[in-house]
């Protein structure tokens, strides 16, 4: 019969033996010589992501990595014109992946991005109120909501805005706003899109307006994580001044979108603007942006102050140009 006796500390022996070969999997290796253990978390434009033995999640800039082995699999791997999944990446000058669809030879490393796939639905909601009681009675709700989903290369986009004022029990404000979009990706880079949208706003230069556009589309990401989402088509105008007064427009329409993570913090600059002109008229224009600060505060929650202004070169008679005000809402994304 066997002798057990021996049996727990050959036991733990083995283990001891084999826990640094585990844990010792993957090395990334810097400029300065250092070598650090672990294995690759994720990669975006200007870093690697490297989960450590010890230090756990360290940002390394990608300038300062000379190479890298590691065992674990991205499920998103993103390169130029190209993307694939599940791959596992070396790097001995070049970059090499070993995906699902195949081997990926010579991957450009300052461009390549792995990450998580992109969420097949995403979003966010914003809400803002504000109450003022004393010499007036002011009540003023900002409500927005935005939505994102993915089949394939097809992406839905849909956008729903309210926005009241009420001053000693009357109305002194109010816009609503819808608008869908779908977008097909020819690559990660540029896509082609048709919008549909409508504004009720009976208290500005317009009080009502149906867009229906087509156009295309480019996403840039930025070495500093800026990301610019560009867009230039044409729509056609449906545009009510009053109850008797209307005018069809053909457009041209330009749509710029801005994020920019602030180094060193968890916060987000953004800007995004939307300009549409008439094309036999160019000093028939009109114009709306939005500028602001997006600041996490716990799990999905995120506050938001920005700036919004809305601009009409031609308004209707008595009416002014511009709309301009100052928001800090409370958001939760999924």
């Amino acid at each position: 019969m066997p002798d057990l006796s021996n049996l727990p500390h050959r036991l733990m022996l083995l283990v001891c033996t084999l826990f640094p070969v585990m844990s010792l999997a993957g090395e990334i290796t810097l400029k300065n010589g250092d070598v650090i253990h672990g294995e690759l978390d994720s990669m975006n434009e200007s870093q690697v992501i490297w989960k450590s033995d010890i230090f756990g999640l360290i940002k390394i800039p990608k300038n300062q990595v000379t190479d890298f082995s590691s065992s674990s699999k991205m499920p998103f791997v993103t390169s130029h014109d190209e993307s694939a999944t599940n791959c596992s990446l070396t790097m001995e000058g070049t970059v090499t992946g070993h995906c699902d669809e195949g081997t990926k030879p010579s991957l450009p490393f300052m461009t390549l991005l792995a990450t998580e796939p992109p969420k097949a639905f995403a979003g966010d909601v914003r809400f803002g109120f504000n109450r003022k009681d004393g010499n007036t009675d002011t009540e003023k709700l900002d409500f927005i909501v935005r939505a994102q989903w993915l089949q394939e290369k097809f992406r839905h986009e849909t956008e729903l805005l309210a926005e009241s004022e009420k001053t000693d029990g009357v109305v002194v404000d109010e816009h609503y706003e819808t608008n869908y979009q779908l977008n097909y990706d020819f690559t990660e880079q540029w896509f082609s899109y048709g919008r549909l949208g409508y504004t009720k706003n009976r208290f500005s230069a317009i009080d009502e307006q149906y867009q229906l556009g087509a156009g295309a589309g480019r996403r840039i990401n930025l070495a500093n994580q800026m990301k610019l989402n560009l867009q230039l088509g044409a729509a056609l105008l449906v545009s009510h001044y009053d109850e008797s007064d209307s005018e069809k427009d053909l457009a041209g329409r330009w749509k710029m979108r801005m994020d920019w993570p602030i180094p060193g913090t968890d916060m987000t600059l953004f800007h995004e603007n939307e300009f549409l002109w008439a094309v036999d008229d160019f000093s028939n224009n009109q114009t709306e942006s939005s500028t602001g600060i997006k600041i996490p505060l716990l799990g999905s929650l995120f506050s938001e102050l920005r700036y919004d202004l809305d601009y009409v070169n031609q308004p209707g008679e008595g009416q002014q140009r511009k709309d301009e005000e100052w928001v800090i809402s409370l958001g939760y994304q999924w």
